[in-house]
């Protein structure tokens, strides 16, 4: 009896408690629906937060990612290995046989010039190799295949005007040959044994010269940087059209290979950044460095076989003719006293030929490659940076609406307590109602910042910077629950906070209506001259906000958020586009740049010395060379090498200074030393006095100090005296300097100088001609990317400052409802009750923008210190017009959330409002 008892009581404790709880729950979705502005505006900041968070995150993996499947596509290489004196069949073999090496590929490929429109271009042919790797992704046509055919790039059609089923010729540049260094040499030593033999016929070149025709469109894997955007103007480097030519194109089948290309397996199933990918590589780097030395030895002794054996071949011929002679016959002696001579001079030509050095390089040498991966990390650092302001103004509008919920359901909360409801069964109502807030909003986020930002992002923005033809749409849902997340906890334990404070008061006292804030003296009033002449409404304004102070903190901080969101956008966009006319107002002070053969420079320096048009110029070498340094792994930097003649002055031409505006001198001694700009400096982490390494264009090394950090806002360079170079790469002081480029300095305004430029380019002579009035017009029309960007921040501070400022508005007047009835009873008109609600808002807002500039300006500045754009060093600058903009918009947010909280205002009850709620 006592059992059933007890178990039907049980039942019956049971049954309550179901009762409550659906009582509870019943109430908690009630409260979603009487309080949906509140509820909309906690939606509305969790939303915008997560899908920051994912967008951001997810642009980064399809860029990589997208850059990773091109790769794929086309058999990128893993490891390439470069050498003056190339590769045999020999050393590919020894390279496919190292542990881990999947497929190897000699590759042969030549510097040429083509014409373009008339104009001399440089290009690179290069043979398409047996084994696949970095083969062209093919956009149009078909890869060549017969000897005459050849592959080209969309730019190359653009510049040239042509069309697949089109011819092109192209001309060689022998002097990167590595076929002719050997025969060069050769021919040289057996005209010392035989002064009266012609010398050899010169090599015609690895590729077979005459019209090739067009029969296909590709991209070309190494270099995927879109050759109108902004990535390929800040860099300042010639262009350089890639040409593809078949196996049959090949005039010499036995000459060497120009580099070797490896694969290694199993990298194609990993990610390119990916550490388990990185690690694979470097197993296979290691295996390949076990067999580098014996290899080079090899090569070095099959080269100077290559060398002697002609000679010595001739010189035998020569001995089996003086051998005839009688002895003692004077001819007979003075032949082989010739013959003795030239065999020392071969021997000692021999000695002075270099070793055979490799050099091995993973895709990290891909300026391409490091751009991406450098970007990837930017917008994945925004990506975390962006969402923690809207995580802290979510807070803050989740206490704001939850603290008045809870002051709203004061007497509600003590009938639950009264009644025997727990702590926790009593704020399971508010954790339900942000709970529900922060996923709705976080699935709305997830949704567009996941999918619908990317795909607009990546299929429009990111062409702008690379021809990657296709990108991968990643979804990483561990980012888009971990966003949620993280709202969710943050806001539901603001909201625990809150309740916290009320469930500590008894029932008898929560029954009870609040007490009023008691009446105290504000500061304003113990200053007499200011107090006694304010009127009315403002004395009861000041007291106000006085009284609310964590209403009015929260209204300074939506504002401040806002404006300062809004400043560092127009920031950027002012940083961007004065980027340009600095660079070339303050810095590269020349007006052209013209690039020339070594050969053809002396011609064109003439004809500028002749020139009317060139008000001054200065000659200097110039090439393209690598950056790299031992503190820093897998680091290069690809830079342009100036080397200043001894006795030639850069004043007027490149005003090389630190950021701060101290000049900088080139070193006039024999030190092995050069000036670098700050992005490289930033790059390797060094400062005047360090050292870096520095190879120039045929790959030799040296160790070089840094005399000076320059500031440069576009490209890399580095600077060095004649001296410095010649110390540096052991360049003999008879041996003279190679000259091939100018600065020039031209009479006119902008039109006039890239009229100028033009007509340079148009002469044979030239390979590259830059003009810096062109330039900086270009680039302007190109940053579109910036503009974006700039307008998305400006849209996300709008719907921050009007959630912000709509939260409080309503809030505030919920919360003076019987203030406010009460004026209205006293004869307040509708414009003077707007007016004694919307002052105290106005003079907020006017607070929270004059605190807001200058911390907009303070976040512009960590932003793009956190951009670290390739080759781009964008200083922080913020015209005037970009201050008054952002206080401009912020305070027309905020007069737009009055005007729409003005309607709640004139609904005001004055009878409910004035009823006693006892």
């Amino acid at each position: 009896m006592a059992h059933a008892q007890q178990h039907a009581a049980s039942r019956r404790s049971a049954g309550r408690t179901r009762v409550k709880r659906t009582a509870l729950y019943k109430d908690a979705w009630r409260s979603v629906a009487s309080n949906g502005k509140r509820f909309a505006a906690i939606a509305v900041i969790v939303a915008v937060g997560v899908m920051m968070m994912g967008a951001l995150s997810s642009i980064s993996n399809d860029l990589r990612g997208g850059l990773d499947d091109f790769f794929d596509k086309t058999d990128m290489h893993d490891l390439s290995i470069v050498s003056a004196y190339g590769f045999d069949d020999d050393d590919i073999k020894a390279l496919s046989e190292v542990e881990g090496v999947g497929a190897v590929a000699g590759q042969r490929s030549a510097s040429a010039y083509t014409r373009i429109d008339g104009k001399q271009s440089s290009a690179t042919v290069t043979e398409l190799n047996d084994q696949g790797l970095d083969e062209p992704y093919l956009t149009d046509g078909r890869l060549p295949e017969k000897a005459h055919e050849i592959a080209v790039t969309e730019q190359y059609l653009t510049d040239s005007g042509k069309a697949i089923g089109d011819s092109l010729t192209f001309t060689l540049d022998g002097s990167t040959s590595v076929t002719q260094l050997i025969s060069g040499a050769s021919s040289a030593d057996s005209s010392s044994a035989d002064s009266s033999e012609e010398s050899s016929e010169s090599d015609s070149g690895t590729f077979a010269t005459g019209e090739y025709t067009i029969v296909g469109t590709v991209i070309d894997p190494n270099d995927i940087v879109n050759p109108s955007g902004p990535m390929a103007l800040i860099s300042g480097a010639k262009t350089v059209y890639p040409l593809f030519v078949s196996p049959e194109a090949v005039a010499k089948t036995d000459a060497p290979y120009t580099s070797a290309l490896v694969s290694v397996d199993g990298a194609a199933d990993l990610n390119t950044y990916g550490d388990d990918y990185l690690a694979l590589v470097e197993r296979a780097q290691t295996g390949i460095e076990k067999i580098q030395s014996s290899r080079e030895q090899a090569r070095t002794d099959a080269i100077k076989d290559a060398v002697r054996e002609p000679v010595e071949s001739k010189l035998d011929e020569q001995k089996a003719a003086i051998a005839a002679l009688p002895d003692g016959n004077p001819m007979k002696t003075a032949a082989e006293q010739k013959i003795a001579d030239a065999e020392s001079q071969l021997e000692s030509k021999l000695d002075a030929l270099p070793d055979a050095t490799w050099i091995i390089r993973d895709r990290s040498a891909l300026t391409s490659y490091e751009d991406v991966k450098t970007e990837g990390e930017m917008i994945s650092r925004l990506g975390k940076l962006f969402p923690i302001l809207f995580l802290v103004i979510a807070i803050l509008v989740s206490l704001t609406a939850v603290a008045r919920m809870v002051e709203e359901d004061r007497q509600l909360i003590g009938t639950y307590k009264a009644l025997g409801y727990t702590r926790g069964e009593t704020m399971l109502k508010y954790l339900i109602y942000s709970s529900a807030a922060v996923l709705a909003g976080g699935v709305v986020g997830d949704l567009i910042g996941l999918a619908g930002l990317p795909f607009m992002f990546t299929k429009r923005m990111l062409h702008i910077l690379y021809v990657i033809p296709t990108y991968p749409l990643i979804i990483d849902w561990r980012i888009g629950i971990g966003g949620i997340l993280l709202f969710l906890v943050l806001i539901c334990g603001s909201a625990m906070a809150v309740c916290a404070g009320s469930l500590r008061l008894q029932p008898a006292e929560l029954l009870r209506p609040k007490a009023p804030k008691a009446g105290k003296t504000i500061v304003l009033q113990r200053i007499g001259f200011i107090w006694n002449h304010l009127s009315f409404l403002g004395k009861v304004t000041a007291r106000n906000l006085f009284r609310y102070k964590s209403r009015a903190l929260m209204v300074i901080i939506g504002v401040l958020g806002c404006t300062a969101l809004m400043t560092a956008g127009f920031g950027m966009a002012s940083s961007a586009m004065t980027m340009m006319p600095r660079q070339f107002g303050e810095i590269a002070t020349y007006d052209v740049m013209a690039v020339t053969k070594s050969a053809d420079h002396e011609k064109a320096q003439k004809a500028l010395d002749g020139d009317n048009a060139v008000e001054s110029s200065v000659p200097l070498h110039l090439e393209s060379a690598t950056l790299s340094s031992d503190g820093v792994e897998d680091g290069k930097l690809t830079v342009q090498l100036m080397v200043i003649p001894d006795g030639e002055s850069l004043d007027g031409y490149l005003d090389l200074h630190t950021a701060d505006g101290q000049a900088i001198a080139l070193g006039e001694g024999s030190e092995a030393a050069a000036v670098i700009t700050a992005n490289a400096a930033k790059t390797f982490g060094l400062d005047a006095g360090g050292t870096v390494e520095l190879a120039d264009a045929m790959m030799d090394t040296a160790q070089v100090k840094v005399t000076g950090v320059a500031q440069y806002y576009t490209g890399n360079i580095v600077v060095m005296s004649e001296a410095a170079y010649r110390a540096a790469f052991d360049v003999a002081d008879d041996t003279d300097l190679a000259l091939n480029a100018d600065l020039i300095k031209v009479k006119g305004d902008d039109d006039a100088q890239i009229a100028f430029a033009d007509d340079l380019a148009e002469q044979d002579e030239y390979l590259t001609v830059v003009s810096t009035a062109k330039q900086t017009r270009d680039f302007t029309k190109s940053f579109l990317i910036f503009f974006v960007m700039i307008g998305f921040i400006v849209v996300m501070a709008a719907i921050l400052a009007v959630v912000v400022l709509y939260t409080l508005a309503s809030t505030n007047i919920s919360e003076r409802e019987r203030e406010l009835a009460t004026i209205k009873v006293l004869g307040f008109r509708k414009k003077e009750v707007h007016g004694y609600v919307n002052k105290e808002m106005l003079l907020l807002a006017v607070i929270g923008i004059a605190i807001g500039l200058p911390c907009g300006r303070g976040l512009l500045g960590f932003l793009l210190s956190q951009l670290d754009l390739p080759g781009m060093n964008i200083v922080p600058h913020v015209a005037w017009y970009c201050y008054a903009l952002a206080a401009l918009l912020a305070f027309g947010f905020t007069v737009i959330v009055e005007k729409a909280t003005n309607k709640s205002l004139d609904r005001i009850d004055m009878v409910g409002a004035l009823k006693s709620p006892e």
